[in-house]
């Protein structure tokens, strides 16, 4: 096996070898805690996971010392807090494995899990503190090597990310995610290994050498009056700090991501991408790097509400209202679009691989709807009720079920005001 990799001074489905739930027979004094731990035995057998995680507390508080109760409180919370985090509700999930954590310090699959919902919850600093604990006391634990190295990479540290990657594709090439992390992490580093930092109050960022001087202050500036603005507009919503931002010439951007020359700027989950420079080396305007900075922006905040579950439409339409205004451009996309029946059904345009799937042309049809829709929702609604849909979505709806719970409006109305928008226009 090779030697795991020193942490600095993974994101599939964790298995979890549960050890078998057992009644206890202890002397008299603990019979209550006896009874609550066949209490929680039935509720686990049955499924129930948060009665079981329940009981199991109380017998746990009754008879600390016994290490079969013990065990069981741990395997029924870690079932739990699976639960807790589907249903959007991490920090419950959150908060019962810091509590089983406590009762037993060295055991490593809930500080794994811990690890993954603070990492997706981007309390990065949480996560690899987590994590990093993990690997202490086991450091052949894959799950935890691969998890450390998202989080380092979350962190900006390449270099650390692409060591624990490494470490997992030497057991494991097959490891979920893995391949395609660590092929765009050294594409990455290959860009990057020289590139300066500074931060704000709220960011970080790197910078390519070409870049350097008032630009990079300027940037700054834009994305902490997005911080600001959009977190007020949405209702008083700001994600976990520092957020991430690497500023790039032209010719970096598309090596560093692998995107052709019709994507702007880029939030990949992890960090903003943008390139501040064009092709001849200039500097890009101002107004234009806000309108970039601010859609992506957008999309940090998202992401920081409802996660993954967010149609693009929605999650593009959102960022280009809260970004810029409709262009003469897109108004042209849609009446043309409008005039020979080739608008969108939202079902088509909700799937998040749409950046893949469809034709630049394509593309822009999609973006100026979803701008329009999202426009249309605003002013009928208004923004705070936009983040309600946010909230439906982390809730576990899906698409149009999201639309209909926050707003009451289905894809085909939502269709039909688009329509009118557009032929009033």
């Amino acid at each position: 096996m090779p030697t795991a990799p020193m942490h600095r001074t993974p994101r599939r489905c964790l298995s979890i070898c549960l050890l078998l739930i057992c009644a206890v027979s202890t002397m008299s004094h603990a019979q209550t805690a006896a009874q609550w731990n066949s209490r929680g035995a039935d509720a686990y057998e049955a499924g129930n996971w948060a009665d079981a995680a329940e009981a199991f507390q109380k017998a746990y508080e009754l008879d600390r010392r016994d290490n079969t109760i013990q065990h069981n409180l741990v395997n029924a919370v870690v079932m739990y807090a699976q639960d807790l985090n589907a249903s959007g509700n991490q920090e419950d999930a959150i908060e019962w494995l810091e509590y089983v954590i406590s009762v037993d310090p060295e055991n490593v699959p809930p500080l794994n899990q811990l690890g993954a919902y603070l990492l997706f919850q981007g309390n990065i600093a949480s996560a690899i503190f987590r994590l990093e604990e993990s690997i202490e006391i086991d450091p052949n634990d894959i799950d935890a090597h691969f998890l450390l190295g998202e989080a380092y990479y979350k962190d900006n540290d390449v270099t650390s990310a692409i060591d624990q990657w490494e470490w997992v594709y030497q057991l494991d090439p097959e490891y979920g995610g893995l391949q395609q992390r660590l092929k765009n992490a050294l594409r990455e580093e290959k860009i990057e290994f020289d590139f300066h930092g500074d931060s704000s109050r709220n960011f970080h960022v790197t910078y390519s050498q070409e870049a350097e001087g008032n630009l990079v202050r300027e940037v700054l500036d834009i994305l902490e009056s997005a911080y600001r603005s959009i977190g007020k507009s949405l209702g008083g919503i700001y994600p976990p700090t520092p957020i991430q931002v690497s500023l790039y010439t032209s010719e970096g951007f598309i090596a560093s991501t692998a995107l052709g020359q019709h994507v702007g700027a880029l939030y990949d989950g992890t960090k903003i991408r943008c390139p501040v420079l064009d092709k001849n080396g200039k500097s890009i305007p101002l107004d234009v790097l806000r309108e970039r900075l601010f859609h992506e922006y957008v999309h940090v905040v998202v992401r920081h509400i409802a996660g993954n579950n967010v149609p693009w439409w929605f999650n593009e339409g959102l960022a280009e209202t809260l970004s810029t205004q409709v262009s003469p451009i897109e108004k042209q996309i849609l009446k043309e679009a409008y005039a020979n029946r080739q608008l969108y059904g939202f079902d088509t345009i909700t799937p998040q691989d749409l950046l893949s799937a469809f034709s630049p042309e394509d593309l822009e049809l999609a973006y100026a709807q979803s701008h329009v829709a999202v426009i249309y929702l605003q002013q009928r609604y208004g923004t705070r009720r936009l983040t309600r849909m946010l909230q439906s979505l982390k809730a576990g709806f899906e698409g149009e079920d999201a639309l209909r719970d926050a707003l009451g409006v289905s894809y085909f109305t939502l269709k039909s005001q688009v329509r009118s928008a557009i032929a009033k226009d």
